[in-house]
């Protein structure tokens, strides 16, 4: 089956781009668009919204909580693969196919030399949990190295209350982590404060890292 003619002044996409300088708003939505789905008419990629054709790119407050779970499950698949574990295995492991997975990763996933390699880091917005000025909140980050120093923190949080060592908070005194709120949220290192905080929280200790109580 032939493919259909891109739209009615040019046959495919190729002509349309190289008709003119596409340099607009407007054509780079287009070219965007393309990138994700490359069989769809102009008309299509006019009325299509990103977020529909790649999860990856919803920002988390429009996520259903399917989804936000989806995403979570993918993330923890993403961070294995960085790791080196085997995708279709980091998958399995969350519960999740690799085709669901690589939707809500977008292009932070993709093959090379028949194998799934990671980029280093990724700007998919994920809800993570801190602590912060006394209380345990969470909050939406949007850059991975941002998840990885939270999930860094949380560690430390609890080798320091299992050792009874402020010391090891040392290193976050004064970090703080950034939202898509655009606030800055600091990261609580009064280990007193923190032992507050986990007698608050049933079962802190066994919390996953994506957990959303609060």
């Amino acid at each position: 089956m032939s493919r259909p003619r891109f739209s009615k002044e040019y046959r495919t996409y190729g002509e349309w781009l190289k008709a003119i300088p596409r340099d607009t708003r407007y054509a780079k939505e287009i070219i965007r668009k393309h990138k994700l789905d490359p069989s769809a008419t102009l008309s299509t990629l006019r009325k299509m919204r990103v977020s529909d054709v790649s999860p990856a790119l919803k920002a988390y407050a429009m996520l259903s909580p399917e989804e936000a779970d989806m995403r979570a499950r993918a993330l923890l698949a993403l961070s294995n693969l960085r790791k080196g574990k085997n995708f279709t295995l980091a998958a399995k492991e969350q519960g999740i196919s690799v085709k669901d997975a690589l939707r809500h990763l977008g292009n932070a996933v993709f093959k090379k030399s028949g194998k799934w390699v990671a980029t280093k880091t990724d700007s998919i917005e994920r809800n993570r949990w801190i602590f912060s000025n006394g209380k345990r909140i969470s909050v939406v980050v949007n850059s991975s190295r941002d998840g990885s120093l939270i999930s860094r923190y949380l560690n430390v949080v609890r080798i320091a209350l299992n050792k009874t060592d402020k010391t090891l908070l040392e290193p976050f005194k004064d970090v703080r982590i950034k939202g898509v709120d655009g606030k800055e949220y600091p990261l609580e290192t009064d280990l007193d404060k923190l032992y507050e905080l986990k007698e608050q929280i049933e079962d802190s200790e066994s919390l996953p890292v994506y957990d959303n109580r609060i």
